[in-house]
Parts: structure tokens; sequence; C-alpha cells
């Protein structure tokens, strides 16, 4: 489970409840307009958060658990990480 927290009002604002496991890794996207999460599902998924919905889910991205995440500050390229020992590029169109 992935939730939206607002800071001044300290109160969850959206759960996106997509991952069937632990989720390893968060982060925002540099335009603010959506979070990306990866998880011991073997997946990465990319949430909309004005629409509250799952729009991509890449499936058994590593063969094992993805545990870490990163994105390019002004590139649509983000990387992930698993317990495989390997770091996957990926094209986010």
């Amino acid at each position: 489970t992935v939730r939206l927290w607002s800071i001044s009002k300290a109160a969850c604002l959206v759960t996106f409840d997509a991952h069937e496991n632990w989720v390893r890794s968060v982060l925002v996207h540099p335009t603010g307009n959506f979070i990306i999460s990866a998880g011991d599902d073997r997946s990465v998924r990319v949430f909309d958060v004005k629409s509250k919905r799952c729009l991509r889910t890449i499936d058994d991205a590593h063969p094992h658990f993805v545990t870490s995440i990163a994105m390019h500050h002004t590139l649509p390229i983000m990387v992930s990480g698993g317990v495989d020992h390997t770091v996957k590029c990926w094209q986010l169109d």
C-alpha cells in the first residue's frame, strides 16, 4: 500500500492499494503528477495522483524483489534495482 499524506492536515489524502506484497521504494515524479512504487511482488507501478488510479504496471520488472527506484530529474528515464543484483533502465513514455 502506498499512501499520500497532507503534512499540514496530518491526514491521508489518497491510498493506492495495488501491490500484492511489501512496497520497498516510492518516488514522486518530477512533475508531481505521478507516484511510482516498487516492491516484493516484482513490479513497478505508476499511479496518477489526480485520478487516484494505477496507470501502468511493469509486471516482473525483476525476477525477484524490486528494492529501489530512481528517476532522472528532466528526462523520462527511471532505473530500478533488485535482489537479483541487476539495475534496469526504463524509458517512461
